[in-house]
Order: structure tokens, then C-alpha cells, then sequence
């Protein structure tokens, strides 16, 4: 049997690829790629695979895409854009969204007392947790203010409604000084959220009269 031998190539952004099979980098595709020549095609066995990138395997061994052995696929695995597939099913975004571009802002949190005053969080589809350090909303300055998941806010585009709900911070939330117990409540433009020392003014971007992905 002949020998296989990989011939690794790293692309501009980083990715490893076999330079045997693809005469770019795969995963920077943004559909489906073609294999180049198989170099290997006339191996004596019959189970020649793809540049060599998966080797024959016995039954029950897996090779390097996961099949089992004895099973030679007949067409190039696709790549698909990942990042588009998973912001269009968690986020609600417009699959024809660039990929790597930011999320649709649909709102706003501004501090307005406390040590991070004067500064704006943007608030994005589904659920945005609020922590100090970790967090899609980090609150970084306030060390009252728990290091993740002190609270959520999050925004339903089939309501158009935005809802506030305490998580696992050590906090009490208020909202306009009222406190949040035992479930999430629904906030509108220019309520304020009380976290720890901070006080944060909501502004929001989509509802009655704007959302995305209309006219």
C-alpha cells in the first residue's frame, strides 16, 4: 500500500488544513469547497480516502473524520458557516448577516450612578448576562456587583418586549426601586436598574416601532 503522508498547511487566520487534498484553506470558506486531485486515488486496497487526510481503519477503529472502518465516503464533507447557523438560531439574526460582524444592537444600559457612570452596555437578541467580569454585559469597576450572572436582560423579538430577572448574583435588583423576586419583570424605556452600587438607565432600540429584518 502506499505510503500517506499529510502535507499540513496553516492558513493567514491560523487554521491547519492538508495541503493534499485542498487548494485553500476550508474552514475560511463560506460554502462548500472541492478536494484537489487525489494523489492517492489508485491505492491497491480499493478504500483510497481523501489526500490521505483519513487513513483506512479496521471495523470499530474510527479514522480522523469519525467513520468507522471499512466505510469510504463518497463526497468532500461541506463546511458550513458555522457562526451564521448559531447566531440565527440563539440571536434571532438575519442569516445574511456577514460573518464575523457584530450583532444587531437592540437596546441599551447607561450607568448613571455609581463608579462606571457615563458608560453604555449594548444589548443584543436573547438572553444578555450581566456579571463584573464575565458576561455579555460586564460591569467592570463596581466590585459589589457579582463577578458573573448577577442578573439577566433579555429581549424577545416575537414580543418585542424586554425583561429583566435576577440570576446568581448577591444582590437584591431593583427596578426603579422596586425589587425583582421570584421571576422576571418586563422594563421599558428609561426604567432604572439598581445592581449593586450601580444604577442603570434602560433605552430601547427595537419594539412597537422598529425591529430588524424589516423594511
Amino acid at each position: 500500500m502506499a505510503e500517506i503522508r499529510q502535507k499540513i498547511i496553516s492558513c493567514s487566520k491560523g487554521h491547519y488544513y492538508d495541503g493534499n487534498r485542498y487548494e485553500s484553506c476550508p474552514y475560511c470558506s463560506s460554502g462548500s469547497f472541492s478536494p484537489t486531485v487525489d494523489p492517492f486515488a489508485d491505492v491497491a486496497d480499493g478504500n483510497a480516502n481523501y489526500g490521505g487526510i483519513g487513513k483506512t481503519t479496521d471495523v470499530g477503529e474510527t479514522d480522523n473524520y469519525g467513520n468507522y472502518g471499512d466505510f469510504v465516503p463518497t463526497e468532500a464533507p461541506q463546511v458550513k458557516n458555522r457562526v451564521a447557523e448559531s447566531m440565527s438560531k440563539t440571536q434571532f439574526v438575519d442569516t445574511s448577516t456577514p460573518v464575523g460582524a457584530p450583532l444587531p444592537v437592540v437596546g441599551w444600559l447607561v450607568a448613571v450612578e455609581g463608579p462606571c457612570r457615563g458608560t453604555d452596555y449594548r444589548i443584543h437578541t436573547g438572553y444578555n448576562y450581566i456579571g463584573r467580569e464575565v458576561g455579555d454585559i460586564c460591569i467592570r469597576g463596581d466590585n459589589t456587583i457579582s463577578a458573573e450572572r448577577d442578573a439577566n436582560i433579555t429581549y424577545i423579538p416575537q414580543t418585542r418586549k424586554f425583561y429583566i430577572a435576577h440570576e446568581q448574583g448577591k444582590n437584591v435588583l431593583l427596578v426603579n426601586d422596586t425589587p425583582v423576586i421570584g421571576g422576571s419583570v418586563e422594563i421599558k424605556n428609561y426604567d432604572l436598574i439598581t445592581i449593586g452600587t450601580t444604577k442603570l438607565m434602560f433605552v430601547g432600540l427595537c419594539g412597537e416601532k422598529f425591529v430588524w429584518g424589516e423594511d
